[in-house]
């Protein structure tokens, strides 16, 4: 990446990056190979039908492995609370169902990706003496952040395939992770593109706000990577929409029926310890979810922070009318085109949408209190 690695973090989110990239290669889910004369990327189909072939089994045995143990036991829980049991049931089928369409959606929008990360190729290698050259912090902060809340959610997984009651050797059962694993990189890959389209858009701020004097065509120079930063953003969020709304939607399910089910075992149970057990768990799923929620809206913030800079340039008075004009014009860009992230249209990820979700999440909380108040 065009950037100074410098210090202990910028060296751990560089560690982190790398790990991913070929965490993804290894189980298939970036089945891309770089052409050294072209430096570009190029999709591999042998590493697609290889990503495909690997990911369906792991889905297979992990729904094998899920139903053996689940004939052989069932939790006091859902004795106690017929209703947990159905909505657990529902949780479930959800949850399998959203990680085949993440895998699926992965080699339907390949190209899509490829375009993507080609685009992140040469951008790295055009700005170069078009930006100054700096640590952004948050960058860092953000990438180490998702890093550390995925490594969480993998531990929490393999302890809890580990503990399934099956015939199944240890080996095995590791193995049903993968489809967690899979789904955690496919999330893990935008959440990347959007902090690196976000450093960029920081680039240009600090570049603008670091020069005296900007000549025309380093102005439009400027304009004209943050157009290409807008579309890049686009393109990442329509390849990605709709993964990203199943996702939301299971940590929306996830944590109410997670909640409910301690409420069931701490008040009608009597089991008052679980409540410590689990909470680490449940404060791991709210930040990984909140992590995605952040890295939009700070991308958001970012770009509308551009349209402030230029202010102060448009503000002063230009000897040179080529230089007013192109200040102009790069102002009229940021203010009727910015970082945006709709899903399908309908929404936009930023603090608002997490908030509502949240708020969403201790409704149907409430309401499921209120429908089995007799049962608990």
């Amino acid at each position: 990446m065009f950037q100074p690695r410098r210090g202990f973090s910028c060296h751990l989110a560089w560690f982190m990056l790398q790990t991913t990239l070929y965490a993804s290669w290894l189980l298939g889910l970036f089945p891309f190979t770089f052409d050294s004369r072209r430096k570009q990327l190029k999709r591999s189909r042998w590493l697609l039908l290889y990503g495909f072939i690997l990911n369906s089994l792991a889905m297979c045995l992990a729904l094998s492995s899920h139903l053996a143990s689940k004939q052989r036991r069932k939790y006091n829980a859902f004795e106690r609370n017929p209703l947990l049991e159905k909505i657990y049931l529902q949780f479930e089928v959800t949850a399998f169902l959203t990680i085949s369409v993440l895998l699926l959606m992965n080699v339907w929008k390949s190209n899509t990706v490829r375009e993507i990360a080609n685009e992140l190729l040469t951008l790295e290698g055009q700005v170069k003496d078009l930006l100054t050259p700096k640590n952004c912090p948050n960058f860092n902060c953000f990438v180490i952040k998702k890093h550390v809340a995925v490594i969480g959610q993998l531990m929490i997984s393999i302890y809890f395939c580990l503990r399934q009651e099956n015939s199944y050797p240890k080996i095995l059962k590791i193995l049903c992770c993968l489809p967690s694993v899979g789904s955690q990189l496919i999330i893990m890959h935008f959440h990347t593109e959007i902090i690196l389209v976000y450093r960029y858009v920081w680039l240009v701020n600090e570049t603008l706000e670091g020069s005296n004097h900007l000549s025309s065509s380093r102005i439009r120079a400027l304009a004209s990577l943050y157009d290409r930063l807008l579309k890049l953003s686009e393109l990442v969020v329509a390849s990605n929409d709709l993964q990203l709304i199943l996702m939301l939607t299971i940590y929306l399910i996830g944590n109410t029926v997670q909640i409910f089910f301690l409420i069931v075992l701490g008040v009608s149970m009597n089991m008052r310890y679980i409540y410590l057990v689990a909470s680490p768990q449940l404060i791991l799923n709210i930040w990984d979810f909140w992590l995605n929620i952040v890295v939009c809206d700070l991308a958001g913030k970012c770009g509308d922070q551009t349209s402030k800079v230029l202010k102060l340039f448009t503000d002063l008075e230009h000897d040179d009318e080529e230089v007013e004009r192109s200040l102009n014009e790069f102002a009229w860009l940021c203010t009727h085109r910015k970082f945006r992230f709709q899903l399908c249209g309908l929404f936009s990820i930023n603090y608002n949408m997490g908030f509502q979700m949240i708020i969403t999440s201790f409704l149907y909380l409430v309401y499921l209190v209120q429908f089995d108040f007799m049962n608990l």
